[in-house]
């Protein structure tokens, strides 16, 4: 009889602790939605925020699947904003969990944000491999996962901008994308690539005239609607009609700050400066361009100061768990790997007792490069704390004693352009040290409003592309 009160006691205690752990399991599938709801309102840092969370508690409810789709939605809203760097590493850490032989929404998610993240890079023939891997794998699956295909190919059609073939295989490529599913958006991009081009104006009023047919018919979402008036007005400013197509940047502008997608907002604030100086306004057009700029800076300030950090340290923390979680299942390869090395080393030493010397005259050479490794590091730091010094006192030798220290910075940036100045060559360096703006205006004894606008023209002069940060163009020259 205790026996039996005893097994009753034990079920008793098992499913309460059981039913606990249930009621504390998070609803996975509310808070993806809450994550879907929020990258479409433009609330990307919150989306960040939240998928931090849900890895962690599904690390917790040893629940890999959930972990993986945090890890690749993480990837995905890196790469919209640009952190490309990082939004690969947290595919790195996804690719290492998922499930080839069952998960295969995630894979097929993930080779497209590899796939994205080169094409961002331009590394045309990388994005094009990956789109071409997600795209097979597709198509090897039952129909219910043929709904990615239109977005892969209309992306990998993207991708084909940065080759040699350019137009041609980018509409290819959309036109089998709105082949399997049409919408207003797609019509609008392929004008788009028309105006951008070859200058069609023929063709993209044809696809524009498509686009308003099926925005007439469908409902449209917010962000795509903010694309059809972009390619609207840019229809508009192609045959000089730059009063509507002001109008019309002007009501992209409105939809794409509500949905918070401040990259679109960049972009087309220059445009709105370039229509601006057509009409020879150039109050206006430079008012438009500092706007460009300023929030250009902003959008970089915004990203280190409120989420960078963040990211970085749970993206640290993550790599350490899994890398933790590799070794504690490969602890017995490595036991064994190092009996197998050990035992070489004893037989290789028995027999080869003779070569000892030799072995240690390379320990000696080793030890020697390594101190003389040392003290070039040391060299360098004592060589940088100078170079920084010489900019802050804005001394007149600081440009000659960087270009000693540094001799290949200012040799690729005259490689670029040879008639840059040596203003123009200072102002590089001091971003090369990563100076902010705000130094630099300090330093130089200028208005920081006058640092923006030299940034503006080096990167003009260097021809550095508009969604790329100037700090680390100059960094990579």
């Amino acid at each position: 009889m205790k026996s039996r009160y005893i097994i009753i006691l034990f079920f008793l205690v098992f499913s309460s602790v059981y039913g606990a752990q249930q009621s504390q399991k998070p609803d996975y599938q509310y808070l993806k939605k809450k994550g879907n709801s929020l990258i479409e309102e433009g609330l990307l840092e919150e989306a960040l925020l939240l998928n931090f969370d849900m890895v962690e508690s599904a690390k917790k409810n040893n629940d890999t699947y959930i972990v993986s789709f945090g890890y690749v939605r993480m990837a995905n809203i890196l790469c919209a904003i640009g952190e490309h760097s990082e939004s690969l590493r947290y595919l790195d850490l996804a690719d290492g969990l998922i499930d080839k032989n069952k998960d295969f929404d995630l894979r097929i998610k993930l080779l497209s944000n590899y796939a994205r993240n080169y094409a961002a890079l331009k590394i045309s023939n990388k994005s094009i491999e990956y789109y071409n891997k997600s795209i097979e794998l597709c198509k090897t699956l039952p129909s219910e996962y043929h709904y990615f295909l239109p977005s892969l190919y209309i992306n990998k059609g993207d991708a084909f901008l940065n080759t040699p073939y350019k137009l041609d295989s980018t509409l290819v490529y959309i036109h089998k994308s709105i082949k399997i599913r049409e919408n207003a958006f797609k019509y609008a991009v392929v004008a788009n690539y028309y105006l951008k081009e070859d200058r069609n104006i023929d063709s993209a009023r044809t696809y524009l005239n498509k686009s308003k047919k099926l925005i007439e018919v469908n409902d449209l979402r917010v962000y795509h609607k903010s694309i059809v008036l972009q390619a609207e007005a840019n229809y508009n400013k192609a045959i000089g009609n730059y009063l509507e197509a002001i109008s019309l940047y002007e009501e992209s502008v409105v939809i794409s700050k509500s949905i918070k997608r401040l990259k679109n907002v960049k972009l087309v604030y220059k445009l709105i400066s370039q229509a601006y100086s057509q009409l020879q306004d150039e109050d206006r057009s430079h008012e438009y361009l500092l706007k460009y700029v300023n929030l250009t800076d902003s959008l970089n300030t915004r990203y280190n100061e409120n989420i960078g950090g963040v990211i970085s340290d749970f993206l640290t923390e993550q790599e350490s768990g899994y890398k933790k979680q590799e070794k504690k299942y490969s602890a017995l390869i490595v036991t064994v790997v190092f009996l197998f090395v050990g035992c070489i080393i004893v037989i290789i030493y028995y027999y080869r007792k003779k070569k000892s010397i030799i072995i240690e005259e390379k320990e000696e050479l080793i030890n020697q490069k390594e101190l003389e490794s040392v003290k070039l590091k040391q060299q360098l730091n004592e060589a940088f704390e100078e170079v920084v010094n010489l900019a802050k006192a804005n001394d007149p030798s600081f440009l000659i004693r960087f270009q000693e220290v540094y001799p290949t910075v200012c040799e690729n940036l005259l490689k670029v352009n040879p008639k840059l100045v040596n203003t123009e060559l200072i102002f590089c360096a001091m971003i090369w040290l990563n100076f902010s703006s705000k130094d630099i205006a300090s330093f130089t004894h200028i208005q920081p409003r006058t640092v923006q606008t030299k940034k503006y023209r080096l990167r003009k002069k260097l021809n550095i592309p508009e969604d790329e940060n100037i700090y680390v163009w100059i960094k990579r020259i």
